[in-house]
């Protein structure tokens, strides 16, 4: 018998989502042309809109992937170039990861055509358009803590660009903020679809496109007035200045023994540089000293004369580790120190890399080894874990984590008044993930109104206000020390009292119109 290859959507379709994947990339930094984020999604809306849902699925796996392609190249090198391993075996890794990732473009075009073939929901109907941005967030938010998590770059996150956008996000969050740009997409498909076909219906475009204007505006009537009213918060709330140091150590060089002492005294000489501000608190990066603090007498009191010289508490990452033997754990920490060289308390790391601070299924998976140059795998901390200073409270997010709006929120809610993200991006090298790991701190910032600071080894470190102002930066691969003052807020916002309540209902529904969608298609094929 002979097999002819064909592709599992046509040439149009085909071209529809590459398109889409490709205004997706290019929304996310480093092009970060954010208003991409708008019709990024609209080409496959309407290459979907007569498909069945079979070649829906296909439509929105192939954008997706085209987009995860665009997003997550820079994953190539870290897996070769420090992860150990040949192309051979990055690359289909990689693949495997993409073609996970774009599953879920596919799931919300195979869910949206069942509701419309088996539920009778309008393609291009407001109610399409709601369902469909419902339908979106809620997947997103699926993936958010599916298989441990994976939620860099949302499609809200894009609105990090835009500082009167992203403000909204402090009453629905990030997701919320994808749900609202789902809205558009698919109202300009819409319009596009009611104004193309061979009945023209004015109605509906007018519609649609009204919808349109009223979410884009009303971001940017409420972004204006709170940008306004932060402002005035921000210049009337108590403040203290604080210092961020980034010492820009090579990976390749940051655990080799015989640079410890140089990388020590690099970060003594930021420190002490930082003194002359006068700063309340300086932040170095994860694992900035690379010695076991506390179990290290010499470097114990080292890290602790340095701080009663400067006078000035100091939060640094160091690796650590409990138990003798068998029972030894270890854990990716942040200690504080105050003023007076006194640990007042630490931060392990909650959420762990796969493959990078832990490997999933070891027992399955014995052949893989991690690409984190430590000893054994790490253990987690416990969520929302604050460390005090003064009469404050720090939250710390380690690297990996401020990915993860929820830790962010968890640390607020339990009190803190400023957040540190301390991170090393060196494995990223100049690629666009840097970029894109920085802008995470301003949607943590918006989203809970704090002050962030964030200290990453070869940068991008900077300061953050709660309105999402990026006031000072270094760039990547630059050594040097960032001072300002930054307001210590005590009041929450609505998102970090209720959480992602959008995304939780979008996942909800779409959960019970695929429950229905299929009921309906197996009630149909027996009658």
């Amino acid at each position: 018998m002979k097999y002819t290859f064909r592709l599992p959507i046509g040439p149009g379709p085909f071209a529809l989502s590459f398109l889409s994947g490709i205004l997706l990339t290019m929304a996310f930094p480093k092009l970060g042309m954010w208003p991409l984020i708008f019709v990024g999604l609209t080409p496959i809306a309407l290459a979907a809109a007569d498909m069945p849902p079979k070649q829906a699925f296909w439509t929105g796996w192939l954008a997706g992937m085209v987009y995860s392609v665009g997003l997550l190249y820079w994953l190539v090198h870290v897996l070769t170039y420090y992860g150990g391993l040949p192309y051979f075996a990055a690359l289909p890794l990689f693949l495997f990861m993409v073609m996970y990732l774009g599953l879920y473009p596919g799931l919300f075009l195979w869910i949206l055509a069942l509701a419309r073939d088996h539920l009778k929901v309008a393609w291009g109907s407001v109610i399409w358009i709601l369902l469909g941005a419902a339908v979106y967030c809620g997947l997103e938010y699926f993936k958010g803590f599916f298989l441990t998590g994976f939620p860099w770059e949302p499609l809200g996150g894009a609105l990090a660009g835009s500082l009167p956008m992203v403000q909204f996000s402090d009453i629905v969050g990030t997701g919320g903020l994808t749900f609202l740009v789902v809205v558009v997409n698919l109202a300009l498909a819409a319009s596009v679809q009611a104004a193309s076909g061979p009945v023209k219906r004015p109605k509906a475009i007018v519609a649609s496109l009204v919808l349109a204007v009223v979410v884009i505006g009303g971001l940017l009537v409420y972004g204006y007035a709170q940008l306004a009213d932060w402002g005035r918060k921000i210049a009337d709330a108590p403040s203290h200045n604080a210092a961020v140091a980034q010492g820009s150590i090579k990976q390749e060089l940051k655990w080799n023994p015989e640079m410890r002492v140089n990388i020590m005294i690099k970060y003594r000489d930021l420190t002490i540089e930082a003194a002359k501000s006068d700063p309340w608190l300086t932040v170095w990066p994860e694992t900035a000293l690379p010695f076991v603090f506390l179990k290290d007498p010499g470097v114990t009191r080292w890290m602790k004369d340095l701080v009663k010289e400067t006078g000035h508490a100091v939060l640094f990452g160091a690796p650590a580790y409990e138990g003798e033997g068998d029972a030894t754990r270890f854990y990716n920490r942040a200690y504080l120190l105050d003023a007076k060289g006194d640990v007042t308390g630490y931060y392990d790391k909650v959420h762990l890399v796969p493959f990078g601070e832990y490997v999933p299924l070891k027992p399955i998976l014995w052949f893989v080894n991690k690409i984190t140059q430590a000893a054994g795998d790490y253990y987690p901390g416990e969520v929302g874990t604050l460390l005090p200073l003064d009469d404050q409270k720090v939250g710390v997010l380690i690297c990996y984590e401020s990915i993860f709006p929820e830790l962010a929120r968890k640390a607020v809610k339990n009190g803190a008044t400023l957040l540190t993200i301390i991170t090393n991006d060196a494995w990223f090298g100049t690629s666009a993930a840097p970029y894109q790991h920085f802008d995470q701190g301003i949607l943590r910032a918006v989203e809970n109104r704090r002050a962030v600071l964030r200290a990453a080894n070869t940068g991008i470190s900077g300061i953050i206000m709660p309105d999402g102002r990026v006031t000072k930066r270094l760039d990547l691969f630059v050594s040097g020390v960032l001072t300002g003052s930054v307001p210590l807020i005590r009041e929450k916002t609505f998102y970090t009292v209720a959480g992602d309540v959008i995304p939780q209902l979008g996942l909800a529904a779409a959960v019970l119109v695929l429950a229905a969608a299929l009921y309906r298609r197996k009630y149909a094929a027996r009658s």
